[in-house]
């Protein structure tokens, strides 16, 4: 069946990733939300986020897990634009993942560089939403403490670069007016799905660090973390970032727990009755 084919890697395995991404992305735009530059803005976003996950990000994304994650990531992906606008996902869970891969970079290289490029990269994006400065400093901070490796000196190098970059990025802002948006205002319903997902994932989370070796374990860690400090973000102070990257921790573990699952056919069954219900929400056929 269907995750049978994204359970190991061939010479098929980017031909069914990328069919897998145009089909979210046709559901994910048929209903007719959003304008134009909306939808050129996602595809864009899309591209570069297939591309890394076969180049930089190509160790997360597609050998460990198969090209699963991936294809878990975009039906939460999904579920994300019933609410919201699908481009602030895939841009904040692009910055995180590619802090992910300089955070461990750095430990296996001490590389001055990588902390240089997180830095400046996180400073960076706060220009998509201002009010979101904050959650993505503690964000990308969590990640490279929990990934270890990390002295004070990798700290005090982290937070020159942001200043460095954050000191004009503020003043561009001021002087530009940036239009603030609103809280991420999900409704309780929404949350439902998450809810059940990260009992799923936490349960995943101990498992896979009790079993795993030690370059695992730190990524359990930071998959956890994301899902739980994320989900803190989004659900409490409705950060778009948190909501963001409690789904990317969403589709670390739960892509784990498929994988490792021992009866395939239940595995199966799950996994569509969760596709069946996201699409069925995506077409509001739910009177909710």
């Amino acid at each position: 069946m269907l995750l049978r084919y994204f359970r190991k890697i061939d010479a098929y395995s980017g031909i069914r990733v990328f069919t897998a991404a145009v089909v979210v992305f046709a559901v994910i735009f048929s209903t007719g939300t959003g304008g134009w530059k909306e939808v050129i803005l996602s595809f864009g976003l899309g591209a570069v986020w297939l591309w890394l996950s076969w180049t930089l990000l190509r160790d997360r994304w597609v050998i460990k897990t198969s090209a699963l994650r991936f294809m878990t990531f975009l039906l939460l992906s999904i579920y994300w634009s019933v609410e919201f606008e699908l481009s602030t996902l895939l841009f904040y869970v692009l910055i995180v993942e590619v802090n992910w891969h300089l955070a461990e970079n750095h430990k296996r290289k001490a590389s001055v560089l990588s902390v240089l490029h997180s830095g400046t990269l996180t400073a960076l994006s706060s220009y998509w939403l201002p009010q979101e400065t904050i959650y993505s400093m503690i964000g990308a901070l969590m990640i490279w403490f929990a990934s270890g490796g990390i002295r004070f000196k990798t700290i005090l190098q982290w937070l020159l670069a942001w200043s460095m970059t954050m000191a004009p990025m503020t003043y561009l802002m001021v002087k530009q007016g940036v239009e603030k948006v609103d809280l991420a205002d999900a409704p309780f319903t929404w949350w439902v799905l998450p809810l059940v997902l990260m009992i799923v994932a936490v349960f995943e989370w101990v498992q896979s660090y009790l079993k795993a070796n030690q370059k695992n374990k730190s990524r359990s860690i930071v998959g956890g973390l994301l899902i739980v400090i994320g989900g803190i973000m989004g659900w409490w102070f409705g950060s778009f970032f948190g909501i963001s990257i409690c789904l990317l921790g969403l589709s670390y573990h739960l892509a784990n727990r498929l994988r490792y699952f021992k009866r395939q056919t239940i595995a199966e069954i799950l996994f569509a009755v969760v596709l069946i219900f996201i699409v069925v929400v995506h077409f509001d056929l739910i009177p909710w």
